[in-house]
């Protein structure tokens, strides 16, 4: 079970390496796009927050004054009802009065003109009153509506504040985050740099491919640039870098023999020859191999021409590899091979066809001729 969990974790990171590359690439751009969108509408918001500050101190001022005019204008209102309460309680008692048997003589005459004269005050007091009583009313209301919507006003530039605080906490989580996917995809590209260093290496102590001391002194010098690292977010670096075999001035030529069969029976191109600019760091990879997805898990590995095993063991990076000699001084590298096949021997003859190996999932598949490195896919039937 651990050896199965193992495999998959080693063919989980290879499907990352040379299969997702680009798509992580892709991610990291478009984050730092919407990071520089968030920066832009922290920027917005403090504008706008700061253009209104000045504002909502004068209307939170103008709140306080109506608050204290409005309560003043409901005790108003408390005191005229309590006046039209008293009128209306008086008034009713005049019409007992007035409608009372009053003797038909002077005393109760003069009784009713009296009660005539103050009928007709009460009534205009209380007109008055009811009028008052109006326009004190409206004016609550209208100071009423006022305040809520200044509460509103008020509240709406709370709302901005708090908008810019979630952003820009939003805008340090996505760098943190940026930064941590940043590190990983670096990381991935130093694997690749490692794989093609080591394939490389091999390929020379077979003296299967020859490298000039130039070449040796340029690598070196790229790969002083690249120790250096690259800038975080934010930081610009306009110079192309090299890694892998790229930085040592890979040779190539056009393959112009016949073709042959492929190495799995059914497959996908995940990751093909030549160059690739990571848009990230600006780092430049050529890619001397091809990454072929089986469309099967645990596929076999075929051999796609006659020749002589002159290589076959496991790998640092490259899991297992075999390497086969064939005819034209033609060289065929068969890597991350989950398994060789037991009767694969180094120095074996095998024909076209013949079963080398499994593989999990992807296959790195390259091709070399004299000093030259040529494109796999000019050489198997498509």
């Amino acid at each position: 079970m651990k050896k199965q969990k193992t495999l998959q974790e080693k063919m989980q990171t290879e499907k990352q390496i040379h299969g997702k590359l680009q798509d992580i690439a892709n991610d990291i751009v478009n984050e730092e796009k919407d990071i520089e969108k968030i920066k832009d509408k922290i920027e917005e918001l403090s504008r706008t927050i700061n253009d209104s500050q000045e504002v909502v101190q004068q209307k939170s001022e103008y709140l306080d004054k109506l608050t204290k005019d409005t309560q003043a204008l409901s005790s108003q209102k408390k005191g005229l009802e309590q006046k039209i309460i008293k009128i209306i309680a008086e008034d009713f008692s005049f019409y007992l009065v007035s409608d009372s048997d009053y003797l038909d003589n002077e005393d109760g005459i003069l009784v009713d003109e009296v009660l005539q004269k103050m009928d007709t005050i009460m009534r205009k007091e209380f007109g008055k009153l009811a009028a008052d009583y109006k326009q004190v009313n409206d004016q609550i209301y209208s100071q009423s509506q006022e305040i809520k919507n200044i509460h509103g006003e008020i509240q709406s530039s709370k709302s901005k504040k708090d908008e810019l605080v979630a952003l820009e906490k939003k805008r340090e989580s996505s760098i943190l985050a940026l930064n941590t996917k940043k590190e990983g995809y670096k990381k991935q590209l130093d694997d690749i740099q490692k794989e093609r260093d080591e394939i490389r290496t091999t390929l020379e102590q077979l003296k299967i491919i020859k490298v000039q001391e130039e070449n040796k002194l340029l690598a070196e010098k790229n790969a002083a640039k690249r120790d250096k690292g690259p800038k975080t977010v934010g930081g610009e670096d306009n110079s192309i870098r090299q890694i892998g075999s790229s930085y040592q001035n890979s040779n190539v030529k056009k393959y112009v023999g016949e073709r042959t069969i492929a190495p799995l029976d059914s497959y996908n191109v995940k990751r093909k020859f030549g160059d690739y600019v990571d848009p990230i760091y600006k780092i430049k990879i050529f890619n001397e191999s091809v990454v072929l997805a089986s469309s099967t898990p645990d596929a076999t590995v075929k051999s796609v021409l006659n020749g002589k095993v002159i290589f076959a063991k496991d790998t640092a990076s490259m899991e297992k590899v075999v390497i086969i000699e064939n005819s034209d001084e033609i060289h065929t590298i068969y890597a991350h091979l989950s398994k060789i096949a037991p009767t694969i021997q180094v120095g074996q003859k095998i024909k076209k066809g013949y079963v080398i190996g499994r593989i999990d999932n992807d296959l790195t598949f390259e091709v070399t001729q004299k000093n030259f490195h040529i494109d796999p896919l000019e050489l198997i039937a498509k």
